[in-house]
């Protein structure tokens, strides 16, 4: 047999059909090889009812022939299915149709589980959708996970980045022997810089391969032999995870990746770009071929790698039928780096439109709490004030659709409050102004929503009416059944307050485990206006089309349902339009002939607002009051996380019942101290309590704690006598990641949990994708954990009275003894 062609069932190029001629004949290999567990392969052969095999590599694929039909002009066509689904065309020039494809989603959920559950027809989707119900806006997406990873590597090279030696290393890229050298001979010469730096070890190899450097263009262009696995690597370091759900950690990982090539530097030593031609990977060749035609183009020819990002943004949503988008950007609340964004942006946009008929405006996002993934980075206490300093000029940009309150959803959005009562004097002056808060992504804080209302409508100014108001996410809130959740519904219809829903990013990052109960349906029911986003779709491998059809598919909305949804995204659309032209004139009359970033430099004063206004007793620095407690997790003993008490919501206790009491005492007497130590949260409440209380054999007992505390968490800590880590999070509901970081991507370990909510879940979650691997038991009567264990299906195990955790051990460890005699 002779290789023919190839083609991908998913957009993220992890499900391939490799097809093969034998004559007349032509036969397939479906592979997965970027999913690791075999759970993908071995759930969709289950479906589809097709054998699997395995390749000469060891790893799980299916094969099997692709039937030849006529039609009735006599022409041929191989036509590849999937269970009763026709997938594609395939013509004798090797051309391909396609016709259904795997969405992100189904990929992400089978990947998930050794047990899925969906049946084949919300796995495999027909690319179809009513042309009078396709929507035609991205209201709901982020500047830095927009474009996908082929088109970001286009430009790496396009533009030759400087790439780090850091990642080359992290992601295994393979060099050829001069390239090597090179970088080696540069990388001493950075070392020294670093000398008197005081790192050491990790942390000081860390900051030489930061900066240490090779041309982009170089590494793939110049190493033609490697260049087609490592454009696999780098496209896959720029998704997340791909063998199932992900966490919030992942993703501002994988927007470290993504920052090589959208903050891109120029590298000093260019190189000639002659040899595209040869790049063994079709996408990022044409890619390239179209910007070097760019090249010559003069309305693009000097475009900065920025500029090019939004030609690619807006020709991408050309593609997907979309004209109309708003992408969130935090820099637009830096001084000078708006200045500069908004410069490039008047320069290119409306030669683009002209292009492409596609409006890009922006939010100016905020982050809820401070970043904490870039080590280095210090971000200023008062960093709120400052972004509202530069938000007073930037927000009077025609560009500039309103405000966004970004980052992990781990504190409660009421602590905000003073920032509000600045954001609606921008809304007095400019009423398109849109005010938009992530709430209601998980399920610890269910009074974000209403709080994100209260916030605004608490603040407004006499006489001021409600601002344009939306909600992105709006998964979690009280039950529609009970007073608050009636209340809560009351409050959206009332204010107008658009929700705006990310079905693939809500699964793919691990706050949405069922599709069941998601309350879609019934806000489109009770008139409430609810629009669609793809939530940076190139970082979740969908977009506009997968995601309208995983709303319609998965979630089962009827023709009726997507047209009360397009009929709110299109007065969002016009009255954006209309926004832009009426804000443009004001602003050409505000700028008349002067320097646009000299008059808007003018408009940024000084703001001040209030703290602790919400009530709260000043928090202590945990570093500071437990210093004396501070110690690392032991290495000569096993570590036990225990979840029951610190991983709720915060009005919500764990319930210690005699059944779990009496669980976790055997699991005590079973123990031996010197072999295992306990790792609990800072709460010191529920099952954690009850573990120091009756701690009678003297197990070591670390608790991980937010930087920030209580003086009442501090004297609870305190008298626990519990050694203490500290977490970078401030928030307790952001230190599941710490135990990321010191457990589950080192060492092995076991995970018993008998309570929690979504903050639980991500624990479980990183558990279950730490690179040391971690035995998972669940407690089964935990409501609040069913869902996140059912997704988890041959990863978890319950135990309760009649299947107690210490006979499952003992099972454990049996099978491991005979497995080592073997």
């Amino acid at each position: 047999m002779t290789y023919f062609t190839c083609f991908f069932l998913d957009t993220e190029k992890d499900i391939i059909v490799s097809l093969y001629k034998d004559l007349d004949k032509l036969f397939y290999v479906l592979s997965t090889p970027n999913h690791h567990t075999g759970n993908l392969i071995r759930n969709l052969s289950t479906i589809c009812g097709l054998p699997l095999s395995e390749n000469d590599d060891g790893m799980l694929v299916i094969k099997g022939e692709v039937p030849c039909f006529v039609d009735s002009s006599n022409l041929e066509a191989y036509v590849f299915t999937l269970g009763d689904i026709e997938v594609a065309s395939i013509f004798p020039d090797g051309s391909v149709d396609l016709k259904a494809t795997i969405p992100a989603i189904a990929k992400t959920l089978m990947s998930q589980t050794k047990n899925y559950q969906l049946d084949l027809s919300k796995t495999i989707f027909k690319t179809q959708i009513k042309k009078d119900i396709k929507f035609r806006a991205d209201l709901h997406t982020h500047m830095n996970g927009n474009l996908p990873g082929d088109v970001l590597i286009a430009l790496g090279i396009y533009h030759q980045i400087r790439y780090p030696l850091y990642y080359i290393r992290k992601l295994d890229l393979k060099l050829t022997d001069a390239q090597e050298k090179r970088l080696l001979e540069q990388r001493a010469k950075v070392a020294r810089q670093f000398v008197t730096s005081g790192l050491q070890g990790k942390y000081l190899d860390r900051r030489i391969n930061d900066n240490t450097f090779i041309n982009f263009a170089d590494l793939i262009l110049n190493n033609l032999d490697n260049a087609e696995m490592n454009i696999v690597k780098i496209r896959g370091s720029l998704a997340v995870i791909k063998d199932g759900q992900a966490v919030f950690t992942n993703l501002e990982k994988v927007y470290l990746y993504r920052y090589v090539f959208c903050k891109a530097r120029e590298s000093e030593e260019l190189i000639n770009l002659n040899n595209i031609s040869q790049i063994p990977d079709i996408d990022v060749k044409n890619t390239l071929l179209q910007m070097l035609k760019d090249k010559e183009n003069p309305d693009y020819s000097n475009n900065t790698i920025f500029q090019d990002k939004l030609l690619w943004i807006a020709r991408n949503y050309k593609k997907q039928g979309v004209c109309y988008a708003e992408i969130s950007d935090t820099t637009l609340v830096k001084k000078y780096e708006s200045l500069e964004m908004l410069k490039q942006v008047h320069e290119v946009m409306p030669k683009i439109y002209q292009e492409t008929g596609v409006m890009i405006r922006f939010l100016a996002a905020m982050r809820r709490i401070p970043l904490t993934i870039v080590k280095d980075a210090v971000t200023p206490s008062d960093y709120l004030e400052q972004n509202l300093e530069v938000l007073r000029a930037t927000f009077l940009d025609p560009y500039v659709a309103g405000c966004d309150f970004v980052g992990e959803e781990i504190n409660d959005i009421i602590t905000l409050k003073p920032v509000f009562k600045e954001l609606v004097k921008f809304a007095a002056i400019d009423p398109s102004f849109v005010i938009r808060v992530h709430a209601g992504e998980n399920d610890s804080l269910k009074d974000n929503i209403a709080h994100s209302i209260s916030c605004v409508k608490d603040c407004l100014l006499p006489g001021q009416t409600m601002p344009k108001m939306r909600l992105g996410h709006g998964l979690y809130t009280y039950s529609p059944r009970s007073q608050k959740g009636k209340e809560v519904i009351k409050q959206l219809k009332d204010n107008n307050v658009v929700l705006e829903f990310q079905l693939t990013s809500n699964v793919r990052l691990n706050n949405l485990n069922s599709l069941k109960d998601h309350p879609l349906k019934y806000y489109l029911k009770q008139g409430i206006r609810c629009v669609q986003g793809t939530d940076g779709a190139a970082l979740y491998g969908t977009n506009s089309i997968d995601e309208e059809l995983s709303l319609k598919k998965m979630l089962e909305l009827s023709d009726d349902d997507l047209e009360l949804m397009k009929e709110a995204e299109n007065s969002i659309i016009e009255e954006g339009q209309i926004a832009y032209s009426d804000k443009k004139a004001a602003f050409i009359s505000l700028v008349k002939n002067r320097d646009m970033e000299e008059v808007l430099l003018e408009k940024m004063k000084t703001v001040k607002i209030s703290k602790d206004s919400s009530g709260k007793q000043k928090r202590l620095d945990a570093n500071k009051e437990l210093k004396d407690e501070i110690s690392e997790i032991t290495w000569d003993r096993f570590p036990i996380v225990l979840l029951g008490g610190s991983f709720n919501t915060e009005k919500r206790a764990t319930r210690i019942t005699p059944d779990g009491q009496c669980e976790l005492d055997k699991l005590m007497d079973f123990l031996n101290p010197d072999e295992v130590c306990f790792v609990i949260g800072h709460k010191i409440s529920g099952y954690e309590k009850y573990l120091i209380e009756n701690n009678k054999k003297n197990f070591k007992i670390y608790a991980v704690v937010p930087a920030l505390i209580s003086r009442h968490e501090k004297d609870k800590l305190m008298a626990a006598g519990v050694i203490i880590r500290v977490s970078p999070e401030a928030e307790g509901m952001g230190i599941y990641k710490s135990f990321n970081y010191e457990i589950f991507e080192r060492r092995p370990s076991m995970v018993v949990a008998f309570d929690g909510n979504s903050a639980a879940a991500n624990l479980i979650q990183e558990a279950k994708n730490g690179k040391g691997k971690s035995v998972i038991f669940i407690w089964s009567h935990s409501q609040t954990l069913q869902q996140k264990a059912n997704s988890l299906h041959g990863y978890v195990r319950y135990f309760d009275s009649e299947n107690p955790i210490v006979n499952q051990i003992m099972e454990l460890q049996n099978k491991l003894a005979n497995n080592n005699s073997q």
